[in-house]
């Protein structure tokens, strides 16, 4: 059986794109690396310790927040809806697998760090790496 899903490692001039769990958990905190996300993950932080964390990761220049292009959002929900994935992602979890794929085309290695295994499913599927932040992660795609 495979594991799809990577321990964090510092990855260099690589991209990782954080969902909203990667804020909450504090992986952002211990990641060495610039990342990026989106503004709806950015919408969903509510709480005041997330958005402390948010704070210093911005003021810090360790956190890029972009929107992804609307044609690789279109592919995404192509590929969700190929993969009978669309009732179990929100928009906010579209924008974060468009963002990675169209980040695909920038990077050498595009990494998501996510828990959402419906968003690992599909990420892994479309040839994105992913970097489990709190639980084990996807270990084999089922069809």
């Amino acid at each position: 059986m495979r594991d799809y899903s990577l321990g964090y490692y510092h990855t260099g001039n690589n991209c990782i794109i954080l969902d909203t769990g990667a804020i909450f958990s504090g992986f952002v905190l211990s990641n060495l690396d610039k990342s990026i996300t989106t503004s709806s993950v950015i919408q969903e932080v509510k709480d005041e310790a997330s958005k402390n964390i948010l704070n210093i990761i911005i003021n810090a220049d360790k956190l890029s927040i972009i929107d992804p292009d609307a044609k690789f959002l279109l592919k995404i929900k192509e590929e969700a809806k190929k993969w009978k994935l669309s009732s179990k992602l929100s928009k906010t979890d579209l924008d974060v697998l468009a963002l990675s794929l169209q980040y695909k085309e920038k990077c050498e290695e595009v990494y998501l760090a996510t828990d959402d295994y419906s968003i690992q499913k599909l990420a892994v599927k479309l040839g994105i790496k992913i970097i489990k932040i709190k639980y084990k992660g996807i270990k084999e795609l089922k069809k």
